[in-house]
């Protein structure tokens, strides 16, 4: 009997559906990826939640596997390399071409280094599903420019919160607030590296605890005392926390935005102005950013696997959204296609 290929398909808005669908073939410039693990990123939950992509795509970006076939003219990869993927090369899983919720991928134009990178026995399946959420926390705090004297606010412990203060923490930053509604994750962000947690819901007023923490300097203008923040990594996606960011940063303080926001905002750009702020977005990466991630994972300077709360089946996918919809009772869910 011909192999089928379980694959999670995007039907139409809060429908996940897994179905069978053909085993892909390889071609002279394409590998076929044996999936291990994939990720639920906040972008499935985008798509999960609004729709997004078309209806029949094969969902699911955040994955690692094994390859099992290897076209002719593909150099520089062979089969029983471990693997992970930059989507944002082919699109893979994020409508374009079929995703990692499946069994067997089929990756074309496959280049090592370039949409497929080699991950060592140290990665297991698990940190390698962990390695492109990862890549869009590295990519912020390398566009940031930040040094370990910079006093940082990390502004949401979601999956993207925490990988960036992991790879904050990688890069010698010590001072680091961690800011959540969820003591949960406020947990998870000390043991990734964070100093210092403040939860709105119970410890007062940020302002006066970033003034505490790491006190005061001169406002430009003269007029009073500013606290002490020089980086902020706003990844939340709450309008109202965007604006308090611009607010509590030092002069020439540096706002990196991670999230994407639902609703437009009215801000005042004379904050910009006034205190000379940097403000950059920040949503992919660079082939640079996943060497050094996986280097980072490899030489165990970068264990992520706290963030995990929750392993699926590909068979129980629906499930799996549902639970990761859910953030009351999940961080990081896994979908295994083992």
């Amino acid at each position: 009997m011909k192999p089928v290929n379980p694959s999670g398909v995007f039907h139409d808005i809060h429908d996940i559906r897994v179905v069978d669908k053909e085993v892909p073939s390889v071609t002279d410039d394409s590998v076929i990826v044996k999936v291990e693990m994939t990720g639920i990123c906040g972008t499935d939950l985008h798509i999960y939640h609004e729709g997004l992509v078309p209806s029949g795509s094969v969902i699911g970006h955040e994955f690692c596997g094994e390859l099992v076939e290897v076209g002719k003219s593909v150099k520089d990869l062979k089969e029983g390399d471990r693997v992970v993927i930059n989507p944002m090369y082919n699109g893979i899983g994020l409508g374009i071409s079929p995703g990692g919720f499946a069994k067997w991928v089929k990756i074309d134009q496959a280049q090592r280094n370039h949409n497929l990178f080699v991950i060592p026995n140290s990665v297991t399946s698990e940190k390698g599903a962990l390695v492109e959420p990862f890549c869009v926390g590295l990519s912020a705090i390398n566009k940031t420019g930040v040094t370990p004297e910079d006093k940082v606010l990390v502004s949401g412990c979601g999956t993207i919160g925490l990988v960036t203060i992991a790879g904050l923490k990688s890069k010698g930053v010590d001072n680091i607030i961690a800011s959540d509604i969820s003591e949960k994750r406020l947990e998870l962000a000390k043991s990734l590296g964070a100093k210092y947690t403040f939860n709105p819901k119970t410890d007062g007023d940020l302002k006066e605890m970033i003034v505490k923490t790491y006190g005061t300097v001169n406002a430009l203008d003269y007029s009073g005392k500013l606290p002490h923040l020089t980086a902020a990594f706003e990844c939340t996606g709450v309008s109202a926390l965007f604006a308090q960011c611009m607010e509590l940063l030092a002069p020439d303080g540096k706002l990196t935005i991670l999230a994407i926001y639902r609703n437009d905002m009215t801000v005042s750009p004379n904050f910009v102005v006034y205190k000379r702020l940097q403000i950059r977005g920040s949503l992919f990466y660079s082939n640079d950013d996943f060497l050094e991630a996986i280097d980072l994972m490899d030489k165990g300077k970068v264990d992520l696997s706290p963030i995990v709360s929750h392993h699926f089946p590909l068979a129980e996918l629906p499930k799996a959204f549902e639970v990761q919809a859910d953030s009351s009772q999940s961080v990081k869910v896994i979908v295994d296609s083992i």
